[in-house]
């Protein structure tokens, strides 16, 4: 049996840390705080979308991670996928690139995908306001994670498998794991530690610790948008109410960890123009998420370089977290030498 070390519990650490168990290999996983604490993982909800542009690698990705989130869900007794769907919006006089050539993907996958007009929007959706809107992309059957729930779920299947979860705070050492001060080996160490990524391997890649806002609103019910949705031309993004916690609201936008954020009367003015149903809905509270963002926007996947046992996984970008079990396979197979990753995963 093949011994691993996988530091971080988070969505991308817990997915390859159940996938090693299900293979047979005894698996160690070490976190500061345990699933579902802190950091994007910890979140309430994310959402899952196949558009990735003219990107097919990560459409494809998307749709087997849905596969198994479902998975997950039937093994764990747990529901956290919310089929409710996602609106791209297209602002009006805009060529609709992104929008469309994601369109001609998921047509390519057989994907289930729309286009709606103004007049079909309104019509589906009547909660939205239209001015500035072109046109939108529907993937009817993309939706949204409630990204705690999910990240236990992999926890307790990642256990169930044999995985092994230690409270601690790990530093590297050479090939070793140093966790509160005692050193520690195995075969195969996996470093996938989310925003401490950065500052664990100084100089070793281009990732960088950001922060991004969601704000959350009193939605009364009759005013819910319905599917979560991208506003690309505002710059903004939102998952309809999961819980008493409300609709979220994110500008996307990616700040230093300490810088300040756009405040509640943009987020105000973005609803007003955007929901006329939310015009006096309250602003509850705001949540701020810290990632790891490559320059790039694409993952991190690559054997240090100095260390023979040592792998680095990470560079979520924001837009990771719904890739988890088709991401933790995939990592997986490269590290087993059953795949070789894109270029564009190395670590740079």
């Amino acid at each position: 049996m093949t011994t691993a070390i996988v530091v971080g519990a988070g969505v991308f650490g817990l997915s390859i840390a159940r996938e090693f168990a299900l293979r047979g290999w005894s698996v160690r996983v070490i976190d500061e705080r345990g699933p579902g604490q802190t950091g994007p993982s910890a979140a309430e909800s994310r959402v899952l979308r196949f558009a990735h542009g003219t990107d097919e690698w990560y459409t494809a990705s998307a749709l087997r991670a849905l596969d198994g989130w479902r998975e997950l869900a039937a093994e764990t007794g747990r529901e956290f996928f919310v089929d409710c769907g996602v609106l791209l919006i297209e602002p009006e006089n805009a060529a609709g690139t992104w929008e469309l050539d994601s369109r001609a993907v998921l047509e390519r996958l057989g994907i289930p995908v729309e286009r709606l007009t103004s007049r079909e929007i309104a019509s589906r959706f009547p909660a939205f306001a239209l001015n500035g809107v072109g046109f939108a992309v529907y993937e009817p059957t993309a939706g949204v994670l409630r990204a705690r729930d999910a990240v236990l779920a992999l926890a307790a299947s990642a256990i169930a498998a044999g995985a092994e979860l230690i409270r601690g705070t790990a530093v590297p050492d050479r090939d070793r794991v140093v966790v509160d001060g005692v050193p520690g080996t195995a075969d195969l160490i996996v470093w996938a530690p989310g925003p401490r990524l950065p500052a664990l391997f100084p100089g070793m890649t281009s990732a960088r610790r950001v922060r991004q806002d969601s704000f959350y609103v009193a939605a009364p019910a009759a005013a819910e948008p319905g599917p979560a949705w991208l506003d690309t031309g505002r710059g903004m993004y939102g998952v309809p109410a999961l819980s008493s916690a409300g609709t979220k609201v994110v500008p996307d936008v990616e700040l230093e960890p300490d810088a300040p954020g756009r405040g509640d009367a943009d987020v105000r003015g973005y609803l007003d123009a955007r929901f006329p149903g939310l015009r006096d809905a309250p602003v509850l509270r705001r949540e701020p998420c810290f990632y790891t963002a490559m320059p790039d926007g694409h993952f991190l996947l690559g054997p240090h370089p100095r260390m023979t046992r040592t792998w680095l996984v990470g560079g979520d970008c924001g837009h990771g977290f719904k890739h988890g079990p088709a991401w933790g396979h995939y990592v997986c197979d490269v590290v087993e030498g059953r795949s070789a990753p894109p270029a564009r995963f190395a670590l740079r």
